[in-house]
């Protein structure tokens, strides 16, 4: 039987504490310095919506901004604020926020907190929560992860790579100063050092078999045990949330573009759609390929 736990007891994992601290010392990804740079104001108060140990928060608060962080893990703030005693991190539900309305000029949330949260009505609620702990017309970008890419995104990235090299655009975002000096686009690039690149990308292929080449059968097949009789589309249970893998599976929520959208229209105007490896490499895919993408990032303006 699998091993099923809780998004506390997860967190909690020393392992897990540990990875993401060490992460938290290595600044943002490309992709979000790109989101950041695009969408928020050059300064202002900011939320940090699932934190973690406070690797956005600490890079963006290097750079001028004001950052709150929220998180529901208790071991995550602890190793957070063992980095750094200025940060003001917090325990809070993503369901009801522990702040005044129109508190901040902008909330981000990256690695998709949302993800954890079970059932689509819960879901918007946090999304309503963050349109109203944002003032009128601020900003919230949001990061979601999708466990691996579809096998659309390989397909369309292989003709890529055969095609003749065209020069690509230069970012012209406003930042003076970086927000890291680590030079790899990704957090898992990060990882990928340490082990041989094939293995790496069979890794992620197999991933990509396991979770996105059948989305509706799994979810139909899932409906058929009793944990998961009442499971929404795009439900799963998922072990891997650091390097190494840790014992136990929490629930996770995969994200079609359209449902999400649908979440968030009360409260909040979409300004703009990306997948992190578009925001990497300076391209625009086809709508279809950039909503198969392992990462996906939307920027939302507040009604």
């Amino acid at each position: 039987m699998p091993n099923y736990t809780t998004v506390t007891q997860k967190y909690a994992q020393p392992d897990v504490v540990n990875f993401w601290k060490a992460l938290s010392r290595t600044g943002l990804q490309q992709c979000e310095r790109e989101m950041v740079a695009r969408y928020f104001p050059q300064q202002g108060r900011l939320l940090d919506i699932g934190c973690g140990t406070g690797r956005a928060m600490l890079a963006l608060n290097q750079v001028g901004y004001d950052v709150a962080g929220i998180d529901i893990s208790q071991a995550m703030l602890a190793a957070g604020r063992s980095l750094s005693h200025e940060a003001r991190l917090a325990g809070a539900n993503l369901l009801n926020l522990p702040f005044v309305d129109d508190s901040f000029d902008g909330v981000f949330m990256f690695f998709g907190a949302l993800q954890h949260i079970p059932g689509r009505d819960h879901r918007r609620q946090a999304l309503a929560e963050m349109a109203r702990v944002t003032r009128p017309h601020g900003r919230l970008i949001l990061g979601l992860d999708n466990v691996a890419p579809g096998l659309a995104c390989y397909r369309y990235w292989l003709a890529q790579k055969l095609r003749p090299s065209a020069t690509k655009p230069t970012s012209t975002h406003h930042h003076t100063a970086p927000l890291t000096t680590d030079a790899d686009s990704t957090l898992w690039d990060r990882q990928a050092r340490r082990m041989h690149p094939l293995v790496w990308h069979a890794r992620g292929l197999a991933r990509t078999l396991r979770w996105r080449t059948w989305p509706g059968l799994r979810d139909d097949l899932r409906r058929l045990t009793p944990l998961n009789a009442s499971a929404e589309p795009g439900d799963m249970w998922v072990a891997q949330f650091a390097i190494p893998t840790t014992p136990g599976r929490i629930y996770y929520h995969l994200y079609q573009v359209d449902e999400l959208l649908a979440d968030a229209a009360a409260g909040w105007r979409l300004l703009g759609h990306h997948s992190g490896s578009e925001l990497n490499e300076q391209q625009r895919y086809p709508a279809a390929i950039r909503g198969q993408d392992k990462q996906l990032f939307f920027a939302f303006e507040r009604e």
